[in-house]
């Protein structure tokens, strides 16, 4: 709340406290001020009064976290590093100039600069509105970004987080060369289609293959899509055949993927791509998997969700051997045990 003079004053604007006069109340926190009001308050002589500010009107943690200072230079700078990443792809792709790591890794670093953790970035990514123009690119950037979280969770050395990191910018690069509306299709694609866009890694490594990249950061773009149980493409690879990073970075690209809005489809919650990761096991290093699942689940305690019988809860305790379906409360201090509750599901975040 703010102390505003009455000159100042809009119709539109709420009350957040009391107005008295000569110990009398005019009117009460929470009213809604009208010009009349406006002009009640001037011939009282009341010169200031303590009206709402937008985050004393959030409801949700949407609203609240959008009215924050540090999210809104979050989106800021996403914004700015969103349009200079595809300035360099695009140079890259289309002249040949080669991509300077160096300048992928400031914009990283500027990123780095406007979230406090990983755990602040995963809330954050959840409550941006992406670019709907900008998907791949915008895609790209924030897997950057949570490799440097991955990276920061996992202990690597300083060099190792530095090449997960530009894996997170380069992984995806192919996909420029495919065309976008087959790329974001609102529909589900057809096995023709989706031949064309499994072409994407090998792309990809073709368009890296004489830059002087690290090959173990060209080989991480090729086999992104591999899976621990043989299962992925292009080259159906199993278990140690598949290049470390690769690994990450397939946990990366399906945790953003998730966590983005699709057309058919809200972004999952942190809890609801939890559910999905723990159900396809199979597919990913569980050595990676693991450590990096419990971060994620236990940054979402006191995080508040919203269940399929639009039940709001908050998120107490996690269950270690089933991270998606924690202990819930709710505001009568009635406990919920969702691992007992298969009917119920997590919908979203509120």
């Amino acid at each position: 709340m703010k102390s505003v003079a009455r000159m100042e004053l809009q119709p539109g604007m709420t009350l957040g406290e009391d107005v008295t006069y000569q110990d009398t109340t005019l009117f009460c926190a929470g009213t809604v001020l009208t010009q009349n009001i406006i002009d009640r308050l001037k011939r009282y002589s009341i010169m200031c009064v303590t009206v709402m500010e937008d985050i004393d009107l959030a409801v949700t943690h949407y609203q609240r976290l959008r009215c924050l200072g540090d999210f809104k230079a979050f989106e800021q700078k996403h914004a700015q590093s969103l349009a200079r990443y595809k300035q360099l792809i695009l140079n890259f792709a289309n002249s040949g100039a080669p991509i300077p790591s160096g300048a992928l890794l400031d914009i990283y670093q500027e990123m780095r600069s406007t979230y406090a953790s990983g755990a602040v970035l995963l809330d954050y990514l959840y409550n941006l509105i992406p670019n709907e123009d900008e998907l791949t690119f915008n895609h790209c950037l924030n897997s950057a970004l949570l490799a440097g979280v991955f990276a920061e969770w996992g202990d690597m050395p300083e060099a190792e987080q530095t090449n997960l990191i530009l894996c997170g910018f380069y992984y995806d690069i192919g996909k420029i060369k495919l065309p976008y509306e087959l790329l974001w299709k609102p529909d589900r694609l057809t096995q023709t289609e989706f031949e064309i866009v499994k072409n994407h890694p090998a792309l990809g490594w073709a368009m890296l293959g004489n830059t002087g990249l690290d090959p173990r950061i060209q080989e991480a773009v090729l086999m992104h899509h591999e899976r621990m149980d043989g299962s992925g493409y292009p080259m159906q690879l199993k278990g140690s055949e598949i290049n470390h990073y690769a690994r990450y970075i397939g946990l990366i690209d399906t945790y953003i993927a998730m966590a983005s809005p699709r057309p058919h489809r809200s972004a999952l919650t942190p809890l609801q791509i939890l559910g999905h990761l723990e159900s396809d096991m199979a597919k990913y290093d569980a050595a990676l998997l693991m450590p990096l699942m419990r971060r994620i689940a236990d940054a979402q305690i006191g995080f508040c969700v919203q269940l399929s019988d639009e039940s709001v809860w908050e998120v107490l305790i996690i269950h270690p051997d089933r991270l998606s379906r924690p202990i819930l409360k709710n505001e009568d201090s009635q406990i919920l045990n969702l691992k007992e509750r298969p009917d119920l599901e997590i919908l979203k975040m509120i």
